[in-house]
C-alpha cells in the first residue's frame, strides 16, 4: 500500500499552510490534493489492518467468524458442488480432530500439501490452522528431486496427498520415511492407501468446534504457511507467510469495496499466493464466494464465469494472452451480471485494451507484489499498463521506494562515491527496491539466512538503511505511475546497448501469425554480450513466413534489438503460475544439434529470417556471419 506510513505529517502539512508556500507545494506537487486523498484512504486502512495485526487477528478467525454468522452462505463454488461457510467449518474440524487423535503432529509442527484446486484444499489449511500447524503448499507440477527439495526444506512431519499425485510420491517415498515423514492419503471414501502410507478418514470424526485455546500461542509471527517461488532460476525457496502477514494481504483488496453478494472466480493454483491470499483469503475476508476451477481452461474460462456469476475474475502472466487466443465467440463479452474487476498481475500492455474491451470488463486492477516481497502497489484508476501509483509527495515524506541505477551484465547496484546507490531520476528505468522498516518486513525464506540475505540491499540512501531487492525494472512517470519494464536478469546487453525482452516480445507479439514469445539472451564465441534470441509459438494453423517476419522486426525494432535466432515451439514452456521459463532455454541456445525445434538466423544480407542448419550455425560461431 503505497504510502501508507506517512500519516500525521501529511495531515499536519495540510493544514494551515501560508499562501507562497501552497503555491510551492502546488508547483512542486502538481497532484498534492489527489495525493492528500490517497494516503488518508491508505492510513485508514493500515490503521485497521493493523490493529487487526496488534491482536493477533487471523484469516482463520475471520472465517471463523463468517461460519458462526452466515453459516449458509455459499463460501466455495466447484464444478458443480456449492459449499456453505458452515459446511466448510464442519469438514474442517472433523479433519482437526482426526490430527489430534493421530498424535504424529503437534503445535508447531509442519505439514505439506500436495493438493488438487479444489475444496479439501481449504478445508485443510483451516484445520490444520486451527491447531497451531503450519501448511507448506506443494506444487503438483514439481519433478521428484524437486518436489523432495521442497518437503525436506519445510520441515513437514506429513505430506498430505491426494490420489493422483501418488505416482510421484512413490518416487521419493524412501527418502521420504528415511526421514521420518509420513504420508497421508486422501479423497474419496473407498479408496485404499499403498504399502507404507496412512489413509485419512474423516466419516466417524466429530465435527464439533477446536477451542480457541488450541492455538492461543499463535502470533502475527507465527508461520501460518510457506509458499514457493516459481524456481524459474534454480530450486523453490519457501517463503515465510506468517500469520500477520497473511491477514495484511486479505486486506489488499480492500479498495475494491468487496460486498457478500460479490463472487471471486479463479484458475490459478492455490499452492501460490495469488490463488490462496488474494482469492480464498480476499473472499474470506470480504464474507463473499470464491468459484474455484480445478485447472485454468482457455476454452472454459468464460463459461464458468457465467456459470458462477463472478464478479471479480483472477489472472497471472500469460494467461489473458491465452484467453485472447481463443476464437472469437458471440457471446465474447456478454454477461447476465457485471464482471466488475480483472484481479492479477502480469497483464502486458500490449494486450491490455483489447482484453478489457472484448470481454466487457468494467476495471482493471493489475497490482505489483511479490511473495516474499514487503510492499504492494495496485493500479486503483484505471491507468492502461500502469501497476500503481507511488506520489512524488509520498516519496518525498517516506522514501519507502526508491529507482537504482544497476549494472544489467552483474544485477549488482551501482554505488556512488558515499558508498550509497544511486537513485534515478522519475521517467527512467532502473531496479526498485523497497524500504524495510515499521510494518513493512522482510520475512525471508525459511532455511538458511544466507538465501534470506541476498534479497536485502543496505546503504541504499543513506548508510545503515535496509531495502528488498525487488529484482525487477521499473519506471515511475513524472505523474507517479509504476510501470514494470523487465526482470533484471532477464535484460541483456548487445552491441552496448541494453535490450529490454519484455519490449522485444510485445512486438513479436505483434506479428499476425505469432501466438506468444519468450525473449532471452544468448552468448556467442568471440562476442561480448548476449544476442538476442526469441522463442516463439505460432496462431493455431498459422505458418511464419520468414521474409515478411523479418520485416516486421527491422521495422518495429532497433537493430540491436532484433533477434538473432528464432526457435519455433510447438508450445511454450511456462510455471505452474503461467510465467515463462527461460533457462533451459538459455543453456540450450541456437544449436541445431542440440535443439529439435525449428530454428531460424536473422540474414541481415538476404532481409530475411534462413533456416539454421549446421552449415549457418558454423558461420555464426566461427565470426563471419553479420549480426
Amino acid at each position: 500500500m503505497a504510502g501508507v506510513g506517512t500519516g500525521k505529517a501529511v495531515a499536519a502539512a495540510a493544514v494551515g499552510i501560508p499562501a507562497g508556500l501552497l503555491l510551492y507545494l502546488r508547483l512542486k506537487y502538481p497532484t498534492i490534493r489527489e495525493d492528500i486523498s490517497l494516503i488518508r484512504r491508505q492510513l485508514a486502512l493500515l490503521a485497521l489492518v493493523e490493529d487487526k495485526v496488534a491482536q493477533h487477528y487471523t484469516v482463520l478467525d475471520n472465517f471463523e467468524e463468517n461460519a458462526a454468522n452466515v453459516p449458509n452462505k455459499p463460501f466455495i463454488l466447484y464444478k458443480h458442488e456449492c459449499h456453505t461457510y458452515g459446511q466448510v467449518e464442519r469438514e474442517a474440524n472433523k479433519m482437526a480432530h482426526y490430527v489430534q487423535g493421530s498424535r504424529k503432529l503437534k503445535f508447531g509442527d509442519t505439514v505439506a500439501f500436495l493438493l488438487p484446486n479444489a475444496p479439501m484444499y481449504v478445508w485443510n489449511f483451516l484445520a490444520f490452522n486451527k491447531l497451531g500447524i503450519t501448511t507448506a503448499l506443494l506444487n503438483y507440477n514439481l519433478k521428484p528431486h524437486a518436489l523432495l527439495h521442497c518437503i525436506q526444506i519445510s520441515d513437514a512431519k506429513v505430506v498430505l496427498c491426494s490420489e493422483e499425485y501418488l505416482p510421484v510420491l512413490k518416487v521419493i517415498q524412501e527418502d521420504l520415511q528415511n526421514h521420518g515423514i509420513e504420508i497421508w492419503l486422501v479423497g474419496h471414501d473407498d479408496m485404499v492407501a499403498p504399502p507404507g502410507m496412512r489413509r485419512v478418514d474423516t466419516r466417524q470424526c466429530v465435527a464439533d468446534p477446536i477451542p480457541r485455546e488450541v492455538r492461543k500461542d499463535v502470533n502475527k509471527d507465527t508461520p501460518a504457511m510457506y509458499i514457493y517461488t516459481s524456481g524459474t532460476t534454480g530450486l523453490p525457496k519457501a517463503v515465510n507467510v506468517t500469520s500477520g502477514r497473511l491477514i495484511r494481504a486479505s486486506y489488499t483488496t480492500q479498495p475494491l469495496e468487496l460486498e457478500p453478494d460479490d463472487v471471486i472466480y479463479t484458475a490459478l493454483p492455490i499452492y501460490h499466493s495469488a490463488g490462496f491470499q488474494m482469492g480464498v483469503c480476499t473472499a474470506i475476508r470480504a464474507g463473499c464466494t470464491v468459484a474455484i476451477a480445478p485447472k485454468f481452461s482457455a476454452s472454459h474460462y468464460w463459461d464458468d464465469v457465467r456459470r458462477y456469476r463472478a464478479t471479480v475474475v483472477q489472472y497471472i502472466g500469460e494467461l489473458c494472452r491465452y484467453l485472447l487466443a481463443q476464437p472469437p465467440r458471440v457471446d465474447d463479452g456478454k454477461y447476465a451480471h457485471k464482471v466488475r474487476f480483472a484481479l492479477g498481475n502480469g497483464l502486458r500492455p500490449d494486450i491490455w485494451a483489447e482484453f478489457q474491451k472484448r470481454f466487457n470488463i468494467e476495471h482493471i486492477r493489475e497490482f505489483y507484489a511479490a511473495t516474499e516481497g514487503n510492499f504492494i502497489l495496485m493500479n486503483l484508476d484505471d491507468r492502461e499498463g500502469s501497476v500503481g501509483r507511488y506520489p512524488k509527495l509520498v516519496h518525498d515524506l517516506r522514501g519507502y521506494v526508491e529507482i537504482i541505477k544497476c549494472d544489467l551484465a552483474t544485477a549488482e547496484p551501482i554505488r556512488g562515491k558515499d558508498g550509497c546507490c544511486i537513485s534515478l531520476p522519475r521517467g527512467e528505468m532502473g531496479l526498485m527496491v523497497n524500504k524495510i522498516e515499521g510494518v513493512f518486513t522482510f520475512e525471508g525464506y525459511k532455511g538458511s539466512k544466507a538465501v534470506s540475505e541476498k534479497k536485502i540491499i543496505r546503504d541504499v540512501v543513506k548508510k545503515g538503511d535496509q531495502f528488498y531487492n525487488t529484482g525487477d525494472l521499473m519506471m515511475i512517470d513524472n505523474n507517479g505511475y509504476v510501470y514494470f519494464c523487465d526482470r533484471l536478469g532477464d535484460t541483456f546487453r548487445w552491441k552496448g546497448e541494453n535490450v529490454a525482452t519484455t519490449e522485444v516480445a510485445e512486438e513479436l507479439n505483434r506479428f499476425p501469425s505469432v501466438l506468444e514469445s519468450n525473449v532471452y539472451g544468448v552468448q556467442i564465441p568471440g562476442h561480448d554480450g548476449r544476442a538476442g534470441m526469441a522463442a516463439i509459438t505460432l496462431r493455431e494453423g498459422a505458418s511464419l513466413d520468414p521474409q515478411q517476419f523479418y520485416k516486421h522486426v527491422k521495422e518495429n525494432l532497433p537493430l540491436y534489438a532484433c533477434p538473432k535466432f528464432i526457435r519455433i515451439m510447438p508450445q511454450m514452456t511456462i510455471t505452474g503460475t503461467f510465467k515463462h521459463k527461460k533457462t533451459d532455454l538459455v543453456k540450450e541456445g541456437f544449436d541445431p544439434s542440440v535443439v529439435s525445434d525449428p530454428l531460424y538466423f536473422m540474414d541481415v544480407g538476404k532481409e530475411t529470417y534462413v533456416p539454421l542448419d549446421q552449415q549457418v550455425f558454423k558461420t555464426v560461431v566461427i565470426g563471419k556471419a553479420k549480426l
